[in-house]
């Protein structure tokens, strides 16, 4: 470890000095606009990133040596969204930071191979995971939440796909069948739309109150979780603000440093910690941890879930199963991969199942119709 360390110390203090020597062709390879060290971590994450993660993913190494190609293909959908890549350094705003580029992309690149082993897994297993998946079409109002877990289930994972209004009345309608099936029991939503805290001096892990909701969740869409604060629901945030917005630069076309691979490993260790804190100050309670979907997801890089009898992870669409994670992907044709009309799609599985729940993402999922 010392000399490894010692190796990328040496590098990192030669880089000005090779950066000055950089032949015109760099600057033409990288656009016009690089600046100097954006050359030189580039040409760093170029020709020392780890052999041994781009050997065991033909993947990850057509990603990594045709990196523009792989922004503009639609076909790499769950490797773009689950593996996140920094930009070619043509498409890196001047304030963003190269190492966390670089830092990032080592991190990204070594999800590939399980990705790349979980779309062949279920490709090659279709015909048995329609023996195991169970069916059900149902209005939104008319779904029986409670009986899709089980009795010992503590915590609920819930994944969503941002902002569509149908997604936030189930979940309404989950923590309130819960309430009415278990009255005397405390129900906890700890949820990434609600900051960790008011003030920075503040320790995480409390919860909020009908007046401080208002200046600390996400946005007025979340106006709804008043309700469940009326009905008795204790709510605690998870989101570290101020880490958001210190990572605003882009890495990508589309995504912040927050978005990351790194950000989310960072985001979900300090969720992750607030979470085991409430769970042992509040053994007898039933948590629901609310978040986007690849917060929670049992296949997702640093998943804040892990397959359990007493986890459970529900995750939430609108109109179809997204393709932005391998099930998705892999049964993106299938007609149960969306809602019918006016009705949603619940997926489960087979109680025998000994591996699709996980290797699929999610215990139940719901196809909402669109909004």
């Amino acid at each position: 470890m010392t000399s490894r360390w010692l190796v990328w110390t040496v590098l990192l203090t030669a880089l000005p000095l090779i950066s000055d020597a950089l032949p015109a062709r760099s600057v033409r390879l990288y656009g016009k606009g690089a600046l100097p060290q954006e050359v030189r971590f580039q040409k760093l994450l170029s020709t020392h990133m780890d052999r041994a993660i781009l050997n065991n993913s033909k993947v990850a190494q057509l990603a990594h040596t045709n990196r523009e190609a792989f922004f503009r293909s639609a076909k790499m959908a769950p490797f773009k969204a689950m593996a996140t890549l920094s930009a070619p350094t043509r498409y890196l705003p001047k304030q963003a930071d190269p190492l966390f580029a670089l830092q990032n992309d080592k991190m990204a690149l070594a999800w590939f191979e399980p990705i790349e082993k979980d779309l062949a897994f279920l490709q090659d297993q279709r015909e048995a995971i329609y023996q195991a998946i169970r069916i059900n079409r149902s209005f939104p109002s008319a779904i029986n939440y409670t009986a899709l877990v089980a009795p010992e289930v503590r915590k609920i994972y819930i994944g969503e796909e941002h902002g569509k209004p149908l997604i936030y009345q189930a979940v309404t309608d989950l923590l309130l069948q819960y309430h009415a099936k278990y009255p005397d029991r405390k129900l906890i939503l700890l949820t990434e739309f609600v900051s960790d805290r008011l003030f920075p001096w503040q320790i995480p892990g409390k919860s909020v109150n009908r007046l401080d909701i208002v200046l600390r969740r996400n946005n007025k869409d979340f106006a709804f979780l008043n309700q469940l604060l009326k009905a008795g629901v204790e709510i605690v945030g998870l989101e570290n603000v101020s880490y958001i917005k210190e990572h605003e630069a882009l890495i990508t076309p589309s995504d912040s440093q927050a978005e990351s691979v790194v950000g989310l490993q960072e985001r979900n260790a300090h969720w992750r910690r607030i979470i085991s804190h409430v769970a042992e100050k509040n053994p007898q309670a039933i948590l629901f941890i609310y978040t986007g979907s690849m917060h929670t997801h049992y296949r997702a890089p640093f998943t804040l879930a892990n397959p359990s009898p007493q986890n459970f992870v529900l995750q939430l669409e609108s109109g179809r199963l997204a393709k932005d994670m391998p099930f998705g992907f892999v049964m993106y044709k299938e007609s149960f991969t969306h809602a019918f009309g006016p009705k949603a799609t619940v997926l489960t599985w087979s109680d025998k199942d000994p591996v699709f729940r996980t290797r699929s993402g999610f215990d139940a999922c719901i196809i909402l119709p669109e909004n």
